[in-house]
């Protein structure tokens, strides 16, 4: 064998020898690198089971509130009452027949709901009867004025036979020689006769039946060719020219309000309003008339009776026409006193009775008692405790407390 083949062998024989001692090597290093990562996971857990992490406990910084604020202005401001009223007529008459007949004519417009001019014809009763009547008058009138005639003829015959016979009589039978008994009887008929004539004529016209004012027909119980008598029942009416809103509201609010006569000389302008008619913003205007001298029996409330010109709306065109029928319930605002120096906040931002919350230029709560210098049914005036400018809070607070921090949606958060 030579030299070069013994080589050979002996490097074949090396390797198997070197690849087992790789194979051992590595296994022991995988081994060694198990147990540190073991170990060095042991220490850690060991660790942080020994010392745990810790919070510091730091007091939450403080959240300001959100709330609506709206500024306050002082100035002067009217005092508006509110209450609610009836539509009632002015004037409220029924005209019953004076003579007796039949009915032979009516007006077209005596109907129920009907208006009449004041003075227009309303109904027409038979005339006949005391157009003769008037006749009969008038002769009985000529016959007794010619008897007056005849018997101051006579009378003066009978001077002329008292002056030529010179006969002397007593004093008391000296009227009866010369007829003034029988003259002054002459006389007192024709005045019967001309009272008698003149009432036929009066009868006369009261078989016209007119209208006292301008009216509207409420109940007609008669018709043409109904027979009356006096004191029949002819018509309701009631008047078109004015109608009253009676109005309740509680005694205490009467010194806000000018009535005249009582403590003013004219009344105080009054908005009558019928959503369910006319709509929100629609309006009739008045003013108070005059104070009932009662009180509401049930509500022990004092009344107002507002005047309202021209209810049907008559001078309006049909189309922007707001008419007051009679029975209708409406709400009514009266324009009472004016206060200087006050300010209006809405009912619903004071609180417990007679306080507002008010957002100090700090962004802070104030809890500010007021003096309520007039109370309504959706705001009330507050005098002296308000600056003009300051911020009114009108949104709600769960807890409110004096000095909380308070943040508005256009400030910062």
């Amino acid at each position: 064998m030579t030299n070069s083949e013994g080589d050979g062998t002996a490097a074949r024989a090396r390797k198997p020898r070197l690849s087992r001692v790789w194979r051992v090597m590595g296994g022991l290093f995988r081994f060694a690198l198990v147990i540190v990562i073991l170990v060095s996971s042991g220490a850690v857990a060991y660790h942080w089971m020994s010392n745990p992490p810790t919070t510091e406990r730091r007091p939450p910084a403080p959240r300001a509130h959100l709330v609506e604020v709206i500024p306050v202005r002082v100035g002067p401001e009217r005092v508006v009452v509110r209450a609610m009223g009836t539509v009632t007529p002015s004037k409220r008459i029924q005209i019953a027949a004076q003579v007796s007949g039949k009915i032979v004519d009516v007006s077209l417009n005596f109907e129920r709901g009907g208006r009449f001019a004041a003075g227009e014809e309303i109904l027409q009763i038979e005339r006949a009867d005391y157009e003769l009547a008037v006749k009969q008058q008038e002769a009985n009138l000529t016959k007794a004025e010619a008897d007056v005639q005849l018997e101051m003829g006579q009378q003066a015959v009978a001077r002329r036979e008292y002056e030529l016979l010179g006969e002397a009589a007593a004093e008391e039978e000296v009227p009866l020689l010369l007829r003034e008994p029988q003259l002054a009887a002459k006389e007192a008929a024709v005045a019967v006769a001309r009272a008698a004539l003149e009432r036929a004529r009066l009868d006369l016209e009261r078989t016209t039946v007119y209208a006292p004012f301008h009216a509207i027909v409420l109940e007609r119980p008669v018709n043409l060719g109904s027979h009356v008598a006096p004191s029949t029942p002819l018509a309701t009416l009631a008047s078109a020219d004015a109608c009253w809103v009676e109005t309740s509201l509680p005694v205490d609010e009467l010194q806000w309000i000018d009535v005249p006569h009582i403590n003013g000389t004219g009344g105080a302008a009054v908005r009558i309003y019928q959503e369910a008619a006319w709509g929100a913003e629609a309006f009739r205007e008045g003013a108070v008339e005059r104070l009932l001298g009662d009180l509401e029996p049930k509500g022990r409330m004092a009344r107002l009776l507002v005047r309202v010109d021209d209810p049907l709306d008559l001078g309006t065109s049909d189309a922007a026409r707001h008419s007051l029928l009679l029975g209708s319930f409406v709400r009514v605002e009266i324009e009472a006193r004016e206060l200087a120096g006050v300010a209006r906040v809405p009912r619903s931002a004071l609180h417990d009775g007679a306080a507002v919350w008010i957002m100090a230029p700090d962004s802070t709560l104030d809890i500010r008692p007021v003096n309520i210098a007039w109370s309504g049914r959706d705001d009330v005036l507050v005098i002296d405790d308000l600056a003009d400018g300051e911020l009114l809070i009108t949104s709600t607070l769960a807890t409110p407390v004096l000095g909380m921090a308070l943040r508005t949606a256009e400030g910062p958060s």
